[in-house]
């Protein structure tokens, strides 16, 4: 593992160099993969053999203990079966081991910033769980929208189930795929951070492309269309995350120019968003006819 060889991958990628970013990018996961135990701060090895769900905390903010998303945790992984990995992504390590945490999480610190997608690859990686969830840092749920995630996917047999976004603060902004009404449907899981994924499939179908800024759910998602019907993929509305989109239009805009590379990079490896979008659209129609 080259430091600074992900940074490399990312400057390729912002470019529009695809090849040699992801070239830049397997080479360097590789070698973070063959020492990943290396990484751990924390382990916990009471809780090894009989776990149901993984619940997977990325951040590149803060250590666990601040994140808005660890105060609606706390009961849910009081359930029986549930580990918390989270891993700080490139965050400074001194002192961390020795910190007061509430939860007995296992900790992961990355040497650098590998960005979301690869990091929540990383979670993936090391967890014990059947269910992958992912969860946004700076959100806020609480355990029965996360039991309830899991408990549809579940009973659903579904691949991945996908929570509603609403805003979080006063004045933060929301986006059309946030919210898509009161009634559980089929739906491509493209909330990412508040997602329930079948773990073994995720990890069949390759999890997210470590290099996407965005759109990580739905490039995996047409993937797996492949093979798999779009009811497998469901939109839960009593699974709720209260998050901010974009805090200001100048957010916003940063948001709308990282999707903006996604989308090239998505045709430069000829994923077809339209074609997944139109398989939603005709099982929806299939369902209610």
């Amino acid at each position: 593992m080259t430091p600074g060889l992900f940074s490399q991958a990312v400057s390729e990628f912002r470019n529009g160099n695809f090849a040699a970013a992801q070239q830049a990018a397997s080479e360097y996961l590789h070698g973070l993969h063959e020492r990943i135990h290396a990484c751990c701060l924390k382990e916990n090895t009471r809780n090894i053999y009989d776990v149901k769900v993984s619940v997977i905390v990325v951040s590149h903010r803060n250590w666990l203990s601040a994140c808005e998303a660890a105060a609606g945790l706390a009961d849910f992984l009081k359930t029986p079966g549930v580990e918390l990995i989270f891993v700080a992504n490139g965050l400074e390590t001194s002192g961390a081991a020795s910190e007061d945490y509430r939860f007995d999480a296992r900790l992961f610190a990355l040497p650098e910033n590998i960005g979301g997608a690869a990091a929540r690859n990383i979670g993936a990686y090391v967890a014990r769980g059947t269910y992958l969830l992912f969860l946004d840092d700076d959100g806020e749920t609480g355990p029965e929208d996360l039991l309830r995630l899991v408990q549809t996917c579940a009973e659903k047999n579904a691949i991945a189930v996908r929570g509603r976004v609403v805003p979080r603060s006063e004045k933060g902004q929301g986006a059309e795929h946030y919210d898509l009404g009161d009634n559980l449907h089929a739906a491509p899981p493209v909330t990412e951070g508040i997602c329930v994924w079948e773990g073994d499939q995720f990890k069949k179908y390759g999890g997210f492309d470590p290099l996407l800024p965005a759109h990580e759910g739905l490039d995996l998602c047409c993937r797996m269309l492949r093979e798999l019907a779009p009811g497998r993929f469901l939109y839960e509305p009593g699974a709720t995350l209260r998050h901010d989109y974009a805090g200001s239009d100048e957010d916003r805009k940063k948001k709308v120019e990282r999707l903006s590379i996604a989308d090239r990079y998505l045709d430069y490896k000829g994923t077809q968003k339209m074609l997944t979008r139109t398989a939603f659209r005709e099982y929806a129609k299939h369902q209610s006819g």
